[in-house]
């Protein structure tokens, strides 16, 4: 894979692996209220912690395999298969209803955000995005392929700090966007917080499906 092909495909897998609506959600609704700063703060490292988390045990493992700029491995092959193989059923038991759940995710959070301490906040949202298991499949096809790559150090590095900024955009963006614009963002937070958890699970259907599809295919035109 070319360095182009390389770029293009960190920023689909970083966008695909940042669509967890419930985080989103959680901090939206946070950044929307005062006292505001130390909440979305705790949100922000609990999210973070977990992607760097299993994404740093990831490239420690992947950096130990041998480099393959030129023909694609069969770790390479394999791992966009099973990945794709994954997705697909995520997609298939996301799409079903699931009323329930929804309704409570709503509820937890509304309650969070009324009482709880910023401790509470950097808890739930390290287990909101440690359960991702979506968000990881994801992940690991990116991390992997520019592990083994071949490229300078600095590109690199470069490439997978664009993968996790993108990653953990739900966490990083609402405080940024509550910084720069005050107040002026509480009805836009207000419109991305109900679409968030009223489509929470077909978002996520939908972006594993789109995703599942890209690994299958690739992942298959490589065995030809």
């Amino acid at each position: 894979m070319g360095l182009l092909g390389l770029i293009g495909q960190t920023i689909l897998l970083g966008v695909g692996a940042a669509f967890t609506p419930s985080l989103v959600a959680l901090q939206v609704m946070v950044c929307s209220q005062d006292p505001w700063r130390r909440r979305a703060l705790a949100v922000a490292v609990g999210g973070s912690s977990a992607f760097l988390l299993v994404g740093g045990l990831l490239l420690l493992g992947f950096t130990q395999l041998p480099e393959v700029p030129a023909a694609p491995s069969t770790v390479m092959v394999a791992l966009r298969l099973v990945a794709a193989a994954v997705l697909i059923v995520l997609a298939v038991v996301l799409f079903l209803p699931h009323p329930g759940l929804q309704g409570r995710m709503d509820r937890d959070i509304t309650g969070y955000v009324q009482r709880a301490s910023p401790w509470v906040f950097l808890g739930v949202a390290f287990a909101l995005s440690i359960k991702d298991v979506s968000s990881f499949v994801m992940l690991a096809p990116a991390i992997h392929d520019i592990a083994v790559s071949g490229v300078d150090v600095v590109v690199e590095t470069l490439l997978l700090v664009l993968l996790f900024a993108l990653a953990l955009s739900p966490v990083l963006v609402p405080p940024l966007a509550r910084l720069l614009f005050g107040h002026r963002a509480d009805q836009a937070f207000g419109a991305l917080y109900r679409f968030a958890l009223d489509h929470e699970f077909r978002i996520m259907s939908a972006m594993a499906a789109v995703i599942g599809i890209y690994l299958g295919v690739t992942g298959l035109s490589m065995l030809a």
